[in-house]
């Protein structure tokens, strides 16, 4: 259910877009202040299947437990291509999202 503090952490940016550039503080960067801030879909549910692949993923396991694990993946790269780094965002946030348990 959705709560007034949950809908205030939210609406508190849509209200005054400068706030986040006010109260972030991230080394080395400036954030500038937003003009605007419109809202945007919410839903980002993909409406036909994107096919994902890397060429190979690792698992260096540095424990028994599985604990101290890092996942590593590799890619042959031709030429140099402009939309890889959205699919590197992407495919680390799959893994995030359905193998927690790798």
């Amino acid at each position: 259910m959705v709560s007034s503090s949950h809908e205030t952490m939210h609406r508190i940016f849509q209200h005054d877009p400068g706030l986040f550039s006010r109260v972030s503080q991230f080394p080395g960067a400036d954030i500038p202040r937003p003009v605007r801030a419109p809202t945007l879909p919410t839903d980002l549910t993909e409406d036909s299947p994107v096919e994902r692949r890397v060429d190979t993923l690792l698992r260096f396991d540095f424990d028994t437990t599985g604990q101290g694990a890092f996942l590593l993946a590799v890619e042959a790269q031709g030429k140099k291509d402009p939309d890889k780094p959205a699919s590197w965002a992407y495919y680390v946030a799959c893994r995030a999202t359905r193998c927690r348990s790798i």
